[in-house]
């Protein structure tokens, strides 16, 4: 398996496995996540220090890009990580193949996303939520279901917010069968399922 390293302006990415392209933006790595989704994927996994401007992060996406070589990939990006990720897939969707978004905080208290026009998005897109979640009602996810074109919105049983820590098995289940099948994901687009 091929395992490479490169440093970034705002921050650093491993590459992992080959394949078809996934981007990986998050915060702290998660080597589980990286290496076994790299046994059957291209892994990029790009991490972002926690100072690290937003702003920021999107060039960091396509410095990625230039660096590996790849112009088609998959965009998985958790938390608060999720506005840049979407902004990215709506600004280069020739690149974006699907987009994942685990636990997304980009919904306010009052359902308004934080100016992200939802609607804009292409890439077939997967909503992920634990059934625990703590910080980010899983409930937005309808909101998800609803604006964007094509999402399915999915709830991983008995997880927290840190979905790939508390039940990194069930997330890689979702996440390799839609990065697999697309737009024929078995849950419906626009309805949820909970995954064992």
């Amino acid at each position: 398996m091929k395992n490479t390293r490169h440093h970034l302006s705002t921050g650093k990415i491993t590459e992992v496995g080959s394949g078809n392209a996934v981007f990986l933006l998050q915060r702290a790595p998660n080597q589980t996540i990286v290496d076994q989704l790299g046994r059957r994927f291209r892994v990029v996994a790009i991490e972002v220090g926690t100072g690290a401007d937003l702003t920021e992060v999107a060039g960091t996406l396509a410095e990625a890009g230039a660096r590996t070589g790849i112009s088609k990939y998959s965009l998985l990006a958790d938390s608060d990580l999720a506005p840049v990720a979407i902004a990215h897939a709506i600004e280069s969707a020739d690149s974006v193949e699907t987009l994942i978004l685990i636990a997304p905080q980009t919904i306010r208290t009052n359902g308004a996303a934080k100016d992200l026009p939802l609607e804009e998005i292409k890439p077939p897109t997967l909503v992920l939520f634990g059934t625990r979640d703590e910080v980010t009602a899983p409930e937005t996810g309808r909101i998800y279901a609803r604006r964007i074109p094509c999402c399915f919105y999915t709830l991983v049983y008995d997880a927290g917010h840190d979905i790939c820590a508390n039940r990194p098995e069930a997330l890689l289940s979702v996440v390799c069968d839609f990065l697999d099948h697309r737009e024929k994901f078995v849950v419906p687009a626009g309805s949820s399922a909970i995954s064992p």
